[in-house]
């Protein structure tokens, strides 16, 4: 019954909750210091864009944790399962298209990326991953119409985020659902026009060896089709909850009203 009676929008807890703070605060902070250590000219841009890049590969799958109960917790459903994963990933992911993609899309534009290297240290962010992706420093159309997308996605996918955390109606909760659903599948078909579109040329612009294929071009950019496995499903799922809830309650109010009326009625016959 509990598949037909999830118990969904509860906030994590317990180890997952401390894994995924842990996680973000290390990324974050270690991040951060990435940035402006190169910035400042304290370390070189390379190998650290390595290290950098293999931080942000594991931020990236963080939110597979999230299909893991904890240790004595009862066991949750698949929908309760994927309801978390799909919004802790509709977090990550509105926090990568937010600070790097949709900020890659204006430097592109004002021509500040254009054939940039490891020496232009305050646009390291963007040449560590731009160095073996070289779409990203040459100004490809194919990548720059993508990010566009993709990039204003991010504050939409960070709006839906908040929304569903701190809804207070049963209305707030399925905006939010919808907006998972909707840039899910936007985001899901973009990447497959970014591998598609490099395929397509025998990924004549990736550079960097094997690292720079696998990854930076690949383990950077597979999350965004193998979360919509889980998070496309839990937000359908989710939204089908939701709506029976909404049809239930409005059946009560209904019912309720009906045997008001009813009971005025007698009332009034009876005097």
């Amino acid at each position: 019954m509990r598949d037909l009676h999830p118990v969904l929008g509860q906030k994590s807890w317990g180890r997952r909750k401390a894994f995924y703070l842990f996680t973000a605060a290390f990324t974050a902070i270690a991040g951060l210091g990435c940035v402006l250590a190169v910035g400042f000219g304290v370390v070189s841009g390379t190998p650290l864009d390595v290290y950098f890049s293999w931080a942000i590969f594991f931020i990236l799958w963080l939110p597979f944790i999230a299909l893991v109960d904890n240790p004595g917790e009862k066991p949750r459903t698949r929908v309760e399962r994927w309801s978390e994963f799909g919004f802790v990933w509709l977090l990550v992911s509105g926090v990568a298209q937010t600070f790097w993609e949709l900020p890659w899309f204006w430097l592109d534009m004002s021509g500040l990326v254009h054939h940039i290297t490891e020496q232009d240290r305050w646009l390291w962010t963007w040449w560590a991953y731009g160095g073996a992706d070289t779409r990203y420093i040459t100004s490809n159309p194919t990548i720059a119409g993508v990010e566009f997308m993709a990039g204003f996605s991010g504050p939409v996918e960070l709006y839906g985020f908040w929304l569903y955390s701190t809804s207070k109606t049963l209305q707030q909760k399925v905006a939010a659902c919808w907006i998972a659903l909707i840039i899910g599948v936007g985001l899901t078909y973009q990447t497959g026009v970014f591998f598609v579109a490099e395929w397509h040329v025998g990924w004549a612009n990736i550079q960097q060896g094997a690292t720079g294929f696998w990854l930076k071009f690949v383990g950077l950019n597979l999350p965004w089709l193998v979360a919509p496995v889980f998070a496309l499903p839990a937000a359908l799922y989710e939204l089908a909850h939701w709506y029976r809830v909404q049809g239930f309650e409005k059946g009560y109010e209904t019912g309720y009203e009906k045997g008001r009326d009813m009971a005025l009625k007698q009332q009034r016959i009876a005097a």
